[in-house]
């Protein structure tokens, strides 16, 4: 065929490619106005009848199957004595490429492997298996969609996939025994098929290899694959689980079904969907209440009542509301529905305002489906100003039964343990948190929470927002290791409480996760993630405390899901940092940007730029940082770096002087510290912070060696050992936590 030739209405444009069931042109459709692929079929099927009845019957069952994640099949048409096949046009690339081009990050292989995974299950529900399941027939398009070509017409041609056209021995690779030794086969041939896309996806090398078929063949016969998390690290246990069992020879002894394979996916990533489509939850958010009482000192319940029931609303799998910080911004402002939907991304929205009277608040709330903007429902709440909690109480339960949530006994055993016995103590709680988290707000709220904990020492959400902000003081204000140490005993203290208070476990594991006691932080990570599933502060904990011991893959599957969870958080920016570690500057920036105007952003920023060599821009970030706080965190760095880039020797030293006494707790922060010392070539001071980064937990060994920054140190003996100290420790790891 030629370009611009006319086959019936269908207008040809390019030739796309040739394979084992015929020649592929991309050609207009001008009667539909519309792209469209055209597959002509080898010509034997036109000269045999039989073959031509087969043809149409098959091609008939494949066009039946209409799912998002299969190419679809318009028409079957004749032209000159010859069939074609008349599809979607998909643009993108085939998985066979992809695999190509280099090694594709564990989550991208997990969204691809659920969609796959859905698409044929749509198929098998229809009584269609596939039998000719490869790369090349999966393609990928530029938003990450999975389409599966070629459904259900390996069957045509004699039954056999073995074709003159094209080459044989990449779909003899991918054929289970059963299909090999010429057996019927069903859907569990499919799934060794998929077995054998995923092996190649995560190593780049297929489980059963020959340099001929009938030695391929052997090897499907006889050998046993070699476990994908032997030939590449970071394979999830689970993972490598899988896929073996889909490789099992028997096939009783596979998956029963690929619904079978999507729940093992689904349970382990926490995903419902594909590539971070919208979770199947209820999305809610709760919008600070507005203060119209005209008395000032009252507008902390607007805040601290929504950030309540928030906190009760988590304890549901069902639901998924955002966190308080995400609504922070709304305090006592009046939103567009609309404009809030889709900044927070959910579907509904409860608002309100209150007034206080004397020894009363009066709570009027809505309840709003933001897609089509219908009032739910609408309630007036009275109680008594010390009965502040019984509201948030009330508030709660009215979204419970609005939405027909159900809460476990577990899950309302794990609610009641938070309430106070203490009126006033609740009020100051209240005040506490309704402070932003800055440097001079932080103070404030301290006074109040040590009020809270005075009148009403048993209640233990107190404890965890003093500890945070302790926590916040030690590292951002400088307050050292005395208030990191009363952060910790303080979260402690919530646990010892409530032992099952998810916020508390995973604040005290990040803090953990950077004094080094990670398998206590791990521990307490993962028991948080068990208890509230849906909170996405738990995975970012998670995803950080990954991040310290190297597993940047896991660190990234952890964040993408606190992402996913909640979109947009901007105490979600370190996240770009290990974007930073994988070398992905781009996307580090845009989680950095979370956050943006503060020092932490123009830090990092300046960090990127100096790692790629941009010298001015790296200054411009850094002396955007407040010189006021130089005895900050981030003064001090800022400082360094703004000598070293000015080439200020002086100013250098002192600098370095500086950040030597700083104080810092945090083991990245050593490691820091350590790059510093490398770039003006002090190699025993940057050997003892190094070791100081390492020793207490922050061993990014696969960064460290092609750390840029190093460069000038990395030959001396001394930091080649410890180096290797951290190759060892990030290999215990992932020998604890993963294999």
């Amino acid at each position: 065929m030629r370009t611009g030739e006319l086959v019936l209405h269908y207008k040809i444009m390019e030739r796309l490619g040739e394979g084992g069931m015929g020649v592929v042109y991309k050609a207009l459709d001008s009667k539909l106005n519309r792209e469209v692929a055209i597959k002509f079929l080898p010509h034997y099927l036109s000269a045999d009848d039989e073959e031509k009845r087969r043809f149409e019957i098959e091609a008939q069952s494949a066009a039946s199957l209409n799912h998002q994640n299969i190419c679809l099949i318009y028409a079957i048409e004749e032209y000159r004595d010859e069939y074609f096949i008349v599809m979607e046009y998909i643009e993108g690339t085939d998985l066979r490429e992809k695999i190509k081009s280099g090694t594709i990050p564990i989550n991208e292989i997990v969204n691809a492997a659920i969609q796959m995974a859905e698409g044929f299950s749509a198929a098998h529900k229809k009584g269609i298996v596939h039998r000719d399941i490869k790369s090349s027939n999966i393609m990928l398009t530029p938003d990450g969609k999975i389409k599966i070509m070629d459904f259900g017409l390996a069957k045509i041609g004699k039954g056999t996939m073995i074709t003159e056209i094209g080459s044989t021995i990449g779909t003899i690779a991918y054929m289970s025994p059963e299909q090999a030794r010429g057996n019927d086969v069903n859907n569990r041939t499919d799934i060794w098929s998929f077995g054998v896309l995923l092996f190649e996806m995560l190593t780049g090398e297929l489980p059963f290899k020959g340099v001929y078929d009938q030695a391929v063949i052997y090897a499907i016969f006889n050998e046993d694959p070699a476990p994908p998390a032997e030939l590449r690290h970071d394979v999830p246990v689970e993972l490598n689980s899988l896929v073996l069992k889909c490789l099992k020879k028997d096939p009783d002894k596979r998956y029963k079904d690929f619904s079978e394979i999507l729940s093992e996916l689904k349970k382990y990533y926490g995903f419902t969907s594909v590539h971070h489509e919208k979770p199947q939850l209820k999305r809610i958010a709760i919008l600070p209440f507005i203060n119209v009482s005209g008395h000032p000192q009252s507008d902390y319940l607007g805040f601290a009542l929504a950030d309540q029931v928030i906190g009760a609303l988590a304890y549901s799998k069902d639901v998924l509301v955002r966190p308080s910080a995400s609504i922070r911004k709304y305090t006592n402002t009046f939103a567009d529905i609309k404009d809030v939907g889709s900044e927070l991304n959910v579907e509904y929205l409860l608002s309100g305002n209150f007034l206080t009277i004397e020894e009363q608040i009066r709570l009027n709330i809505e309840f709003v489906e933001i897609k089509t903007e219908n009032l739910l429902w609408r309630e007036s709440l009275k109680v008594k100003f010390k009965d502040a909690f019984e509201l948030q109480d009330l508030v709660s339960q009215k979204v419970v039964d609005g939405l027909k949530l159900q809460f476990s006994h577990k899950e309302k055993e794990r609610i009641n343990k938070d309430i106070p016995v203490n009126t006033l103590a609740y009020e100051y709680f209240l005040k506490g948190i309704a402070y932003p988290n800055n440097n001079e707000q932080t103070l404030y709220a301290i006074q109040m929470l040590e009020k809270s904990i005075e009148l009403d020492p048993d209640y233990a959400p107190s404890y965890l927002e003093l500890g945070n902000r302790y926590h916040y003081k030690s590292c951002y204000i400088l307050g050292g290791e005395k208030d990191f140490s009363k952060a910790v005993e303080l979260i402690k203290k919530a646990i010892s409480i409530n032992s099952e208070f998810a916020s508390a476990l995973s604040r005290l594991g990040l803090l953990y996760t950077e004094i080094g006691k990670i398998d206590e932080s791990i521990a307490l990570l993962r028991k948080s993630v068990e208890i509230k599933p849906n909170e996405a502060d738990s995975h970012f904990a998670l995803s950080y405390a990954y991040r310290y011991g190297g597993e940047l893959e896991e660190a990234r599957t952890e964040a993408e899901k606190a992402v996913m969870l909640n979109p947009k958080n901007p105490g979600f920016r370190s996240i770009g940092a290990t974007y930073y570690y994988l070398g992905e500057y781009e996307e580090a920036k845009k989680y950095f940007d979370y956050d943006r105007g503060s020092d932490y952003r123009n830090f990092w920023y300046g960090i990127v730029e100096l790692q790629l060599g941009s010298l001015d821009s790296a200054l411009i970030n850094f002396k955007r940082i407040n010189s006021a706080v130089i005895y900050s965190l981030f003064g001090r760095f800022a400082h360094f770096f703004v000598s070293y880039i000015e080439k200020d020797q002086r100013q250098t030293e002192e600098a370095l002087t500086a950040l030597e006494n700083a104080g810092f707790l945090d083991a990245e922060d050593f490691y820091w510290v350590a790059v510093c010392f490398a770039l003006v070539n002090n190699v025993k001071g940057c050997v003892k912070w190094l070791t100081k980064a390492i020793e207490r937990g922050f061993i990014i060994y696969d960064y460290m060696i092609r750390e840029r920054f190093l460069v000038s140190v990395k030959d001396a003996d001394s930091i080649k050992v410890v180096l290797e100290q951290a190759r060892i420790k990030q290999r215990e790891f992932r020998k604890r936590f993963f294999d």
